[in-house]
């Protein structure tokens, strides 16, 4: 609950029309609610705790690049998608790395 009221405080430093993004990365059921909190929640690894839960709770996991592919086409081509908080998908990696070209682009 500590990682969520945290991470709810820094939301609140923010208002409604912000134009960055939020983004969660986590790797257990202790982070859930943080990742479905951020516009992009990120699990790193293949954590079966997490996925169960998640699951039972109507979580979809979606590996990280097939799963901006379709964002972008169903963003009819705009420029950046609408991300929203809440979209119960959370989309996984195996490795930082992953991450790491994530952020920045490649």
């Amino acid at each position: 609950m500590d990682k969520a009221q945290a991470f709810n405080d820094i939301l609140k430093s923010y208002s409604n029309d912000r134009k960055n993004l939020t983004v969660y990365i986590g790797d257990s059921v202790g982070d859930l609610l943080c990742l479905l909190k951020a516009d992009i929640g990120i699990v790193v690894g293949s954590s079966a705790s997490l996925r169960k839960v998640g699951s039972q709770f109507g979580v979809s996991f979606v590996p990280l690049f097939p799963g901006l592919v379709r964002k972008q086409k169903e963003s009819g081509g705009e420029s950046s998608p609408n991300w929203k908080g809440l979209s119960g998908i959370l989309y996984t990696v195996s490795s930082w790395a992953e991450i790491h070209a994530f952020i920045l682009g490649w």
